[in-house]
C-alpha cells in the first residue's frame, strides 16, 4: 500500500475537521463553543497552508520557516481538538482519530 503524501494527509485532516457536525452547524452554537470550533478550523487551515508553502518553495530559508509554522500550527490544532472536546463538540472517537492523525503528521514533519 502506498503511503499518502504529507500534503494529502494535512488536507484529509482539514476536510475531516470541516465536516464535523459542530463545524457545519457553527451558527447554532453558543459563543464559547463556536470560538473553539473556529479556532480548530483556523489552526488546521493555517497548518495546511504552511505545509503547502514548505513543499512549494525552493528556498531553504522559506522552507524552514514554513516547516516551523506548520509544526506550531499542528500543535495548536492538537490543543484546539482538546478544547473543542471540552464543550462536547467532538465525541471520543473523533478526538482519538483527529489527535492520532495530527500527531502522525507532526512526526512526519520532524
Amino acid at each position: 500500500m502506498e503511503q499518502e503524501s504529507l500534503s494529502k494527509q494535512v488536507k484529509k485532516l482539514e476536510k475531516y475537521i470541516y465536516t464535523l457536525k459542530a463545524a457545519r452547524e457553527l451558527n447554532t452554537l453558543d459563543r464559547l463553543p463556536r470560538a473553539a470550533i473556529m479556532h480548530l478550523r483556523d489552526s488546521v487551515t493555517m497548518a495546511r497552508g504552511a505545509v503547502d508553502r514548505y513543499f512549494g518553495s525552493d528556498d531553504t530559508k522559506e522552507q524552514l520557516m514554513a516547516l516551523n509554522e506548520a509544526t506550531d500550527q499542528l500543535k495548536e490544532t492538537g490543543d484546539a481538538i482538546l478544547a473543542a472536546s471540552q464543550y462536547d463538540l467532538l465525541d471520543i472517537a473523533d478526538v482519538a482519530h483527529l489527535s492520532a492523525l495530527n500527531e502522525y503528521i507532526i512526526d512526519q514533519l520532524r
